[in-house]
């Protein structure tokens, strides 16, 4: 009886620790599942796995059990080991399921036209407009060449997103701030800027928004008192949902205990900061107010 009795909790205590083990690295190749605004596919896949474990240790493999949990053991220590991931990678994207579980970590700002200022003259916006240019070809090499620079191990899991926040945080680790000549608002081509990696906001808005558009995300380029930076199109909720998962998984680091930041358009598409303000997509806005909208296409 006493024997029965250690072999059920030593098929349970393997049914728990295996099922851990297999969600750790299976939920690296499945896309974000958010119910009730929670992300839970880390949580679903080990319920699911540690049942079907214990299912199999107590009903079919009653009495080798703990062979079959040593086998499924060494079988998935060694796997990390051939589809290019380590145990702190592991350990690192199994901890953000703990600490940012909940995904509406995230604050709307409104569209809040500027008072007092009047919009930038038509020319203004054309020159920026005009300056975009995402068909070049050392702007697609440019941006190609680091959007594989970061993150390539989460592509299973986010996809494109991976290539956009590799761009994106290349640029942002790069540019620097110079000002422009006084008295002359100078718009300088992105190849120009590939080259310096320097300039001012409008300068860096224009060559993130090439970068960006030159491998298949949109960006609008937002004019603010004082002050022109990029916001990047996330889609819907559900897409954006998945960017908010990729900010959290991917910035770690940089983000910290900090919110995310968006607006939504008209037809309820959302769009995230990413001025060069702080090191992370989403980072607060460095002025809410806004003078112009600028579209690329």
């Amino acid at each position: 009886m006493q024997r029965a009795k250690s072999a059920r909790w030593g098929c349970i205590a393997a049914a728990v620790g295996l099922s851990f083990l297999l969600t750790a690295l299976l939920v690296q190749f499945v896309p974000p599942l958010f119910i009730a605004e929670v992300q839970m596919e880390f949580f679903l896949i080990w319920t699911l796995g540690g049942l079907l474990f214990l299912l199999l240790f107590l009903r079919i493999l009653p009495h080798c059990w703990w062979k079959v949990a040593a086998g499924t053991a060494v079988v998935l220590l060694l796997l990390p080991l051939f589809v290019g991931w380590n145990y702190p990678m592991l350990a690192q994207s199994v901890a953000q399921y703990f600490t940012h579980a909940r995904n509406r970590i995230s604050s709307q700002v409104e569209v809040r036209m500027a008072k007092g200022v009047g919009q930038p003259h038509i020319s203004l916006q054309q020159r920026i407009q005009q300056k975009v240019d995402y068909t070049n070809p050392e702007v697609r090499q440019f941006a190609v060449k680091n959007s594989l620079l970061y993150f390539d191990e989460y592509y299973s899991k986010f996809g494109q997103i991976c290539r956009q926040f590799s761009l994106i945080k290349s640029i942002k680790g790069q540019y620097k701030y110079v000002r422009d000549p006084n008295g002359f608002d100078y718009f300088a081509d992105p190849t120009e800027s590939i080259e310096l990696m320097a300039g001012d906001c409008d300068d860096h808005s224009i060559l993130m928004a090439s970068a960006l558009e030159a491998i298949g995300a949109s960006v609008r380029i937002i004019w603010a008192p004082g002050h022109v930076y990029p916001e990047l199109f996330c889609g819907d909720q559900n897409s954006f949902d998945r960017y908010v998962s990729a900010v959290y998984a991917l910035f770690k680091e940089e983000i910290g205990d900090k919110r995310i930041y968006y607006r939504l358009d008209k037809d309820g598409n959302y769009w995230m900061n990413i001025d060069y303000t702080d090191k992370y997509p989403g980072s607060k806005y460095y002025c809410e107010e806004v003078q112009s909208i600028i579209y690329i296409r």
